[in-house]
């Protein structure tokens, strides 16, 4: 896998947990994992999303 295609799943990914951290907490679905997870999942995705995005722009500049 090279490097392009990892910086491509990774947005793809941030926002899949940034997805279901949103949907525990908006929804109260799954009451399986705990708030504190979903609140992780939501802060963890989030960021992870914007770094991502922003190093994906960087190598696209180049």
């Amino acid at each position: 896998m090279t490097d392009k295609s990892r910086i491509l799943l990774s947005p793809v990914s941030s926002l899949a947990l940034f997805a279901l951290g949103a949907y525990r907490i908006f929804t109260n679905n799954l009451e399986a994992m705990s708030i504190l997870v979903a609140y992780i999942f939501l802060i963890g995705g989030l960021i992870s999303f914007v770094f991502s995005i922003a190093k994906l722009s960087e190598i696209h500049r180049s």
